[in-house]
């Protein structure tokens, strides 16, 4: 049989190689004094390093979060993103931008492919019947699938129940009030704290987008 240990090495290795880039790109984005943090490359090289020891306890937890990042990020891409900007500044988003935006699809593409490939891995049947006799549970992680699409219907609806009432409203005319009706607005968040509201709008035309906020109490 197909010794499994082979099955978890390589994806342990990936794992490590994934968590490394990570912190190498966090480490290369503060000296561009860019926001980005590398939430999850720690735990990356930890399950990396659980794998290629050959902990079976290991290959549950990651096939686990494969299946939730998985749910979750085809989730976003087809029910968050098409909600977050109307077509309409998409269209012109893409235009203005082609290269920004299509890298910003293609990361979410290469996650997707990555995460698939760990759960194809770790759900090979050396690997699930070496779980099976190990005591581990080897079933499919359905819990995972429908917990990643839940959250993303859940952030959706806080969204525009949120964007779409009254707050949502206001911000639109305040940005309207500064900047006239030669650009159309769109509200992309809301805060709330100690009494006041910011708001993120996004004014756009044809010829340009910039982001606007706004403050209120």
């Amino acid at each position: 049989m197909y010794n499994y240990r082979i099955i978890l090495k390589r994806v342990g290795i990936a794992l490590i190689a994934i968590g490394i880039l990570d912190i190498a790109y966090t480490i290369y984005s503060i000296s561009q004094a860019r926001n980005y943090s590398a939430t999850f490359s720690i735990l990356a090289i930890v399950a990396g390093v659980s794998l290629i020891r050959g902990s079976l306890r290991a290959v549950s937890i990651v096939t686990w979060i494969a299946a939730f990042g998985i749910a979750n990020f085809i989730g976003n891409l087809l029910i968050l993103l098409p909600f977050l900007k109307p077509a309409e500044l998409w269209a012109i988003e893409f235009r203005l931008d082609p290269i920004g935006l299509a890298m910003s699809f293609l990361v979410k593409i290469i996650a997707i492919a990555l995460l698939s490939w760990i759960y194809i891995q770790l759900r090979a049947a050396p690997v699930v019947s070496a779980s099976l006799q190990s005591g581990h549970s080897a079933s499919t992680p359905k819990s995972a699938f429908i917990l990643g699409v839940a959250v993303i219907l859940l952030i959706t609806g806080i969204m525009r129940f949120t964007l779409g009432g009254a707050a949502g409203a206001k911000a639109v005319d305040l940005a309207r009030s500064k900047y006239g009706d030669k650009y159309k607005y769109h509200v992309q968040g809301i805060s709330w704290s100690n009494g006041n509201v910011k708001a993120y709008v996004t004014a756009y035309n044809e010829q340009e987008i910039k982001p606007v906020q706004v403050e209120w109490n």
